[in-house]
């Protein structure tokens, strides 16, 4: 037993250690500031069923692939968004993938709570037209990994 104490220090002062060296996290450049700021505004107006903005924030050629393999379109989603999600609803992990100066790719996981899947992973393709941001595309994948989805 004595000797499994300095080993567990050793680890922990090691995984410290480690970890006080990682290097600090890349500035978002305005670009990806925007699109981030754009993504959780769209998923905090869909938690609230705020249809008006999710109408707006939603290009009118809008498709989606949603978790079933199903497509979807705007009106679909925009007749969804009435519906709203939990309160608790968390995009989390985002990341912007910028294609062109105004269109970019949005990945990030979310957790929607009493849903089924719970935990999703999401990719949001937006475009820039006349200066406004749309959504254009979602593709919807489940992460049946997770054990609480297996219920």
């Amino acid at each position: 037993m004595m000797r499994t104490f300095p080993m567990l220090f050793a680890v922990i002062f090691i995984v410290a250690a480690a970890a006080a060296q990682a290097p600090p996290a890349k500035p978002l450049s305005p670009f990806e500031q925007e699109l981030m700021n754009n993504q959780n505004r769209y998923v905090q107006a869909f938690a609230d069923k705020d249809a008006a903005y999710v109408n707006q924030a939603i290009a009118d050629d809008f498709k989606g692939i949603g978790t079933n393999g199903d497509f979807y379109d705007k009106g679909e989603l925009v007749g969804a968004s009435h519906w709203g999600l939990s309160k608790d609803v968390r995009a989390y992990d985002i990341q912007v993938v910028r294609l062109t100066d105004d269109s970019a790719v949005v990945t990030y996981n979310l957790i929607v709570p009493g849903a089924r899947p719970r935990y999703r992973h999401m990719s949001d393709t937006w475009a820039r037209d006349n200066g406004k941001w749309g959504r254009k595309f979602q593709q919807v994948t489940a992460n049946l990994w997770s054990a609480t989805d297996f219920d």
